[in-house]
This record gives C-alpha cells, structure tokens and sequence, in this order.
C-alpha cells in the first residue's frame, strides 16, 4: 500500500503580529528612516547586495522563474549608471509592473520623479520597447481580488511577450504576492507550495499574514472556477447555466482570447473547431498550435517547481512509477507531467479507438453502419503533434464563419481575429521549410479527394472523413462504453488541469467529440434554449435573421454550433436533418421522441444556415484550394 505523502506546511509570516501593527502605526517618514534607512535604503542600490543577490546588476533581484525576475525599485539614476535598459534588452525582458502605489517611500533613496510619483518615469522604458503596467497595492498590505486577478492575467499575457520583471520597493512583499497567485493560475498548485517556491526563490518574500491569506483566498476562488463540465451531482444543483459559465469563463481567460470568447463558451468553441477541422481533412489548426505551445511551457515550469520544492524536502521525491503527478501534495490539482494523465488512465488510453489526423484518408466509411475504426496511439503522440511539426495557418476569413462572435472586438495592434474555421493558406518560417514540404509531400494525397470533388460541381458527394464526422454528430443512439469512458476521463482532465485544453484539441475521435460536445450542453443546469426562447423563435420565424431574438451569449453559441454543423453538412448534405435534430435535442434538453415537435425551430435554425452561411460550395472550393498548399 503506498505511503501517503505528507502535507506540505502552511507557510508562515515574516514578521510578527507586534511588528506588523508597529509598521502600520509609524508614519511613513519615520518608518523610511528606521525600517529602510532614508537616503542610505539599502534597497536603492546594490551596495548591500552580492552579485549573485543582483540578477539585474544594479539592483537587489532574483529570478523566480525562468521568465520572471523579482526586483527591487529602479531609480532614474540606477537605470543611467547601471545601463539597466540595456540590461532588460539583453535579457528579452520585454514588460515591467510596478507594484507601488505613486509617492510611496519617498523618504527612501533618490528623489521621486514629479510626473508619476515613483522613483523614475515608465516613459524610459515605454521609450525602449518594454511595456509598462501598475497595479498598486498597499506597503505590507494587499488589494483586492479582482485586482489581483487583473494583475495575474496581466502578467500571464506579458510572459508570452517575453521575459517580465516585477517590482514593489523591496520587491518581496507585493512582489512576491503575485507571482505567488501566478503560479497558482497557471499550474494550478496549492498556495502552499506557491509561497513556498517564491521563497526558495527569493528570501523573506510575502512577508505578512494579510499577504499570505490573499494567496490562499486566490487559491479558493480560483478552485471554484475551473470545472469545465458540471458535476450537478456533486455540486447539489449549482448554478451552472450558460451565462454563469461565461462569467467564470470571464474570470479566466485574458487578451485576445477573452475578448473573442467573451460570448462564447471556450469548450463549444474549440470542440466545433476540432469537429469542423477533421471534417475537411486540416491537420492542425491555430487552437492546436496555442494550447500545445502553452503546455510546452508549463510543462517545462512545472518540472522547475517541483524540482525545487524536492530539492528544500517541501515535497517527497517521487517513485520511479509515479512521476505523472503532484498526488498527495495538496496541490488544487495534479499537473506536474501533463501526460501523467495518460499514465492514471493506461489502460483505457491504450484500447483507445480513434482515427488519427496522418490516417485520416485511411477511413472507410460505410453509410448506414458503425464507423470503421482505426487503432492509433494513445493520446498525446508527441512525435505527430509537437509544436514545430504542425502547420501555421493564419486567421484570414473566407466565409463569414463566426464573424459575429468577434465583430467590434479590436487588438491593440488593429488585426482582424475573427473567430472562423481555419481554412486559409498555410505558412511557415524558412527554417521549418524542408520539413513543410515533406508535411505537404505526406499530406496532398489525403486532399486529392477532397480537391477532386470540389473541382467537380456535378459531384459534390462527401468524402469518407466528412461521412464519419457527420454520422457521429448526428448519432441519435446513447454512445456505446468505450466512447463514454474517454468522454469522461478528457472531461477530468478539463477539470483537473490547463492541460486538458491540449488534450481536447489533439482528440481525433469524432464519436468522442461530439459526445463531449452534446454532453456539455445537455449538462447544463437551464438549457440553452427554454420553452420561452423556443416560443420567441417561432413567433419570429420569419425575420431575416430571427436569431436576434435571443440574449447575445445565446445567439453566438449557437452561431458556433451553425458554424460547425455548416461545415459538415455542406460536405455531407444528406445529414443536414439529422445533425440539425440532435443539435436541438442538446440545445433544449428535450427526449428525441418530443423533437418532432419543434418543426418551426428546425425552419429556424436551417433559415440561419442559409443566412449566415448562404454558399456551402464556397466553402469547399476555399478547402480544395488552400489544401494544395
């Protein structure tokens, strides 16, 4: 029997109930002379700090992460004496956030810049090409969650820019504080080893008990905001209804991908996404290339933390066996191996019956009987999926897929990101060419097919993988064991962890995706459309576009779901009925025997088809022609 591992220790302040009501009552002038030292602050330079104390030379700094350095405040003078923007420059430090509230410890060091109240102006490094964020926070105190989570995401965007180096005045603190909660938002960790980790790291960081509680109460709130899938079970009947998903979602996600799913939910959309993919024979999509380059990393971080917290005996080195996962840590989840979820799961992962994108061509599909399956790898094939191997495909629209889910959303940079299936010419670095051609040389005869058909419009039959998609989506029958046991244990994973995005985009099975995606929307606690959404509908049938009725998270879910039905069925006509019977059935969670019942809602959803999505073959012509690459 194995031995439980034991509780990681709650981390402790640093200083003592007795001091910290002493900081609180000193005035800040007389707290800048005792507690740092005035002028001579020996957080204003690097004289009282080692050089392996000073990752930034210069100024009192740690690395944390790879990524992300903890520092003390710069100064205008510290910034021109230690060529400190030349540093960031050569490190890739591409952003920095100032933790400090304007005109905080003025007593301390130089002289406070009059224009922003702190000890230099951002403008220096805006100047430079390093993007400048504040989110102030009370000295030895904290903020509020919402403006904590602000700050995570914040810093969670700024690490995909490059490397970041946050600041308070000591940089332990606040500091510490928010890369504590980082760690908790992407890794899922327990806040224990969070503050743990920050200060292996860096010394003496979070230092006071209200700290402290905030990286627990983050940790809590963050818990109850990451299912994926309701359990109403478990859950006692919860609020788990469209909009209540979309405002957890809300809480989650950040930059472009929150502001174009900010009606839609992330689980539809990437699974229609996937569906819409295999069913035009696209091996890989944007979605994939994002969720798979996200989980190299944190893969890689993951590793480092958990490494680190062996190394201090936080932690219990793990058995040869069992080095998938953080189990008995008292992490919020296990998530140290991303495939360490294959490895709870061998034994049902490797009776997996799923077709492969590489052996898409080679399903034979018959018309009224069960899919032929094909026997394929477990899950997560590194050697097909990793992330140089896939194929770039930029976001040009060329249908109006979507478009209404992102219209009026704008970057910073003023691209268009519409939300559209990814069918547009596919691109690739020079370095990756001579692979790209050999992909292209494997992949143009699995298109030949699909281009012939297209070329051809007196035959516009589907093709065998469009047949297989269609047939699952549009499978009235209960899914057979083997499907709903991989349902269930993908919808662990999206609970559990980020990486169950990864492993949702990578699925192949259409029977598994589309049971995934009617299951989501069967499981919500109200349905999508209620008997007054159904009556609206039906009273407004005969609008140009009787959509409008219905409340915006409403109409752009199941825009998304059109979009992917739109898509199958124009390569697979004869189940438009079909899929369009089943999508009612999970969209208003009546039994199939009262679906024939809803004739008008039918007349609706297939006149937005045609509104939306008004020429099928364009579509088809667009996928012959970006598949020859």
């Amino acid at each position: 029997m194995p031995t439980l591992t034991p509780h990681i220790p709650v981390p402790r302040p640093s200083y003592s109930q007795a001091r910290e009501n002493l900081v609180k009552a000193i005035p800040p002038r007389l707290l800048c002379l005792l507690a740092c030292g005035g002028k001579d602050c020996r957080y204003e330079g690097p004289d009282c700090w080692k050089l392996n104390q000073q990752a930034i030379r210069g100024l009192f700094s740690s690395w944390v992460t790879d990524d992300i350095i903890a520092m003390a405040r710069p100064s205008t003078y510290l910034i021109e004496k230690y060529n400190i923007i030349e540093q960031f420059q050569r490190l890739n430090i591409r952003s920095i956030i100032n933790m400090q509230l304007p005109g905080e410890h003025a007593h301390c060091g130089p002289l406070l810049d009059p224009g922003s109240g702190f000890t230099y102006s951002p403008q220096i490094f805006m100047d430079n090409d390093i993007y400048f964020y504040n989110f102030g926070m009370p000295d030895f105190g904290v903020s509020s969650l919402v403006g904590i989570i602000d700050g995570v995401k914040v810093l969670a965007f700024a690490v995909r820019e490059g490397r970041v180096a946050v600041h308070c005045h000591a940089g332990l603190g606040r500091t510490g504080v928010l890369i504590a909660c980082y760690l908790i938002y992407t890794l899922r960790i327990s806040p224990s080893e969070a503050v743990h980790y920050v200060r292996i790291k860096r010394p003496r960081s979070i230092q006071t008990r209200a700290q402290i509680s905030q990286v627990f109460d983050f940790a809590r709130l963050l818990g109850t905001q990451l299912a994926q899938y309701p359990d109403l079970s478990l859950r006692h009947g919860a609020p788990f209804t469209l909009q209540h998903y979309l405002n957890r979602q809300a809480l989650l996600l950040h930059g472009q991908e929150a502001r174009t799913l900010r009606q839609t939910p992330k689980v539809v959309y990437l699974l229609c996404v996937r569906l819409s993919s295999l069913a035009l024979g696209l091996p890989a999509s944007p979605e994939v290339h994002t969720e798979l380059e996200k989980r190299s990393a944190l893969r890689t971080l993951s590793r480092t933390v958990r490494e680190t917290l062996v190394a201090k005996q936080y932690l219990p080195l793990l058995r040869e066996g069992h080095k998938g996962s953080w189990a008995g840590s008292g992490s919020v989840s296990s998530w140290d191996e991303p495939l360490g979820f294959l490895e709870r799961k061998r034994e049902v992962l490797l009776n997996k019956r799923s077709y492969s994108d590489s052996d898409l061509s080679k399903i034979t599909v018959n018309e009224d009987l069960e899919l032929s399956p094909y026997l394929t790898p477990a899950l997560g094939n590194e050697k097909h999926w990793c992330v140089q191997d896939l194929i770039h495909t930029d976001l040009r629209p060329i249908s109006p897929v979507l478009a209404s889910i992102s219209h009026g959303h704008q970057t910073l940079k003023k691209e268009s990101h519409k939300l559209n299936i990814p069918i547009s010419s596919m691109k690739t670095s020079k370095s990756c060419s001579k692979q790209l051609n050999c992909t292209a040389k494997k992949a143009l005869p699995k298109y030949s097919s699909n281009i012939e058909l297209c070329r051809n419009p007196h035959n516009p039959g589907p093709t065998s993988v469009a047949r297989a998609v269609a047939k699952a989506m549009a499978d009235q029958c209960p899914p057979g064991e083997t499907i709903l046991q991989r349902s269930a244990l993908l919808q662990e994973e999206l609970n559990s962890s980020e990486c169950g995005w990864a492993l949702l985009v990578t699925e192949s099975d259409p029977h598994v995706l589309s049971c995934l995606l009617w299951t989501w929307l069967e499981k919500l606690r109200d349905p999508v459309l209620s008997a007054e959404d159904v009556d609206r509908l039906c009273i407004g049938a005969k609008n140009r576009k009787p959509l409008s009725v219905l409340k915006k998270p409403q109409k752009h879910t199941i825009y998304c779901l059109l979009s992917c039905v739109s898509t199958v069925t124009s390569l697979c006509p004869h189940r438009e009925d079909a899929v369009l019977q089943r999508l009612i059935r999970a969209l208003t969670k009546r039994p199939q025997e009262e679906i024939g019942s809803h004739a008008t809602l039918m007349k609706v959803l297939k006149a937005s088809l045609r509104e939306t999505f008004p020429n099928c073959r364009y579509l088809m012509r667009a996928c012959s022609t970006n598949a020859t690459l």
